[in-house]
């Protein structure tokens, strides 16, 4: 059995309209899913493979991913990868918002830019910035958004990831 939480936010984007998504992701991972008060419990009792899968789903709906994209979890040879903004800002607010501007770029362009070259999914929620994706694409742009949250140009960045399009599937 498997716990974690969800912001109250989100919530209702993971039971859906009727509770429809959170009976789909139960479906499709044969597992059984609790939600009280935000505390998820994920039990597989069949298959601990399947309990693993639907606790990435259900983090990556807590993260910020519509439920469509975070059942691309279910794809072979995806992961999900959650990088905390908090260790790169010695705490500080301000710098944090800072930091989330950064990945996203104006009107969303440096988020857009990272998605369309690695082949991946990124939301940039509360204090984190979560990437999904195929595994070697999530490396390649986890290794990004880590080098713009240190403060590396944008340039810098697209050039890393212009060098390294050979690692994408």
């Amino acid at each position: 059995m498997r716990h974690l939480r969800v912001p109250e936010e989100r919530v209702p984007v993971l039971i859906g309209t009727d509770g429809e998504t959170i009976e789909e992701i139960n479906e499709l991972v044969n597992a059984e899913i609790e939600i009280d008060d935000g505390e998820v419990r994920i039990e597989a009792e069949d298959d601990p493979f399947e309990e693993i899968r639907a606790y990435n789903i259900v983090k990556a709906i807590g993260r910020g991913f519509a439920p469509d994209r975070a059942l691309r979890l279910l794809e072979d040879n995806s992961d999900l990868c959650v990088i905390n903004i908090n260790d790169f800002t010695g705490g500080s607010d301000s710098r944090k918002e800072q930091l989330k501007g950064r990945v996203i770029g104006q009107d969303g362009h440096a988020r857009e830019k990272l998605e369309k070259d690695t082949d991946t999914e990124i939301a940039v929620y509360g204090k984190t910035v979560s990437i999904l994706g195929k595994v070697p694409n999530v490396e390649v742009a986890r290794q990004a958004v880590t080098m713009l949250l240190e403060g590396r140009s944008h340039s810098t960045v697209y050039t890393y990831l212009k060098r390294n399009q050979s690692n994408i599937v």
